[in-house]
């Protein structure tokens, strides 16, 4: 019998340089980062939950989910965000901060995601 290909939701980045084709504004996907502060790592329970909502036919080729150390991306993120142990999940479109999560909401998670879907059928000026 052969086993189940294990589908790979967050993509690991370790630097800028690997992140910024994400952030370009021709990139035709939304990216949910999860930014981790390195002490505490990457936020294993949101790949779990993600998993569900990316494996949905009309999700999976519309976003990246990706992982990255918090001294990365401290100059795109909001100047309150601090971090610790706590995950924060920031949500960009077409290169641009949309929205941005402190800490574990699933449904606020997917709210925002269907919502900066909308934003992405927008044409760029």
């Amino acid at each position: 019998m052969a086993s189940k290909k294990k589908i790979q939701i967050t993509v690991p980045l370790n630097t800028r340089d690997e992140l910024n084709p994400y952030l370009d504004s021709k990139y035709q996907k939304v990216v949910i980062i999860n930014g981790f502060h390195p002490f505490w790592g990457p936020c294993d329970v949101a790949e779990s939950m993600l998993k569900r909502f990316i494996e949905e036919p009309a999700n999976a080729n519309k976003l990246d989910f990706l992982s990255i150390p918090c001294d990365q991306i401290e100059d795109i993120v909001p100047k309150e965000c601090v971090f610790g142990s706590k995950p924060k999940y920031f949500i960009f479109v077409k290169g641009e901060l949309y929205s941005w999560i402190d800490g574990i909401n699933y449904p606020k998670m997917t709210d925002e995601i269907n919502k900066s879907y909308q934003r992405f059928e927008e044409p760029v000026l």
